[in-house]
């Protein structure tokens, strides 16, 4: 197993207060083969767009040891980003067995080189959540970190094309090791139970 990066103590505390205010579906987390077409699509929307790929902004979760070096970049087209919401949904209430509607659609987000992603839990608004690779250069493998409810934790590789099922707002996930590659481009599909109500969804 790889060794992680600890987050400093205000963040996991300020993640534990979100995780304890997020239901558990019973589900844990499962990898699955995305539908091609989805991913070709996905896959030239990001190539068609790579020049509108902009520094993101600041997030707690996100940081590289290099302090030359812009951790993610990002592109984001709401409307595609809503459309691909409502297209996968189906996919994500078959495994979650109930009905669901999209909380938000965040990405594309393109991780740099060294860049790390510290252990955390998702807003409350994202019960049944999903990753998506898109498309990765990389040197060794950049597995996604997920913490089961008994504190299990797992090392899964999310290639370009698969997508990753997790209950977002309850299990701590990241990858808090350095990225050794070129990028690591992925997009982040979030959904509660129809008309379940908190706060409102923010990135991450």
């Amino acid at each position: 197993m790889i060794p992680q990066l600890e987050p400093p103590a205000l963040l996991r505390e300020r993640q534990r207060d979100m995780q304890a205010a997020a239901p558990y579906c019973g589900l844990g987390f499962r990898k699955s083969a995305l539908d091609p077409a989805t991913h070709q699509q996905l896959r030239a929307h990001f190539r068609a767009n790579a020049a509108l790929f902009r520094s993101e902004q600041a997030i707690a979760e996100i940081g590289n040891p290099d302090p030359g070096t812009i951790p993610a970049l990002l592109f984001e087209d709401k409307e595609f980003n809503v459309r691909l919401g409502m297209n996968l949904r189906a996919a994500h209430e078959t495994w979650a067995g109930m009905s669901l509607e999209l909380s938000y659609c965040y990405g594309i987000r393109a991780y740099q080189r060294g860049t790390f992603l510290y252990t955390h839990v998702d807003r409350p608004t994202h019960v049944i959540s999903s990753t998506i690779c898109i498309d990765c250069a990389l040197d060794r493998s950049w597995p996604l970190s997920v913490e089961d409810v008994e504190g299990q934790v797992s090392q899964v590789d999310i290639a370009p094309g698969e997508i990753f099922f997790y209950e977002g707002a309850r299990l701590a996930h990241g990858r808090p090791y350095s990225l050794l590659g070129d990028y690591y481009a992925a997009i982040f599909v979030h959904y509660r139970p129809v008309g379940w109500r908190s706060m409102s969804p923010e990135p991450l």
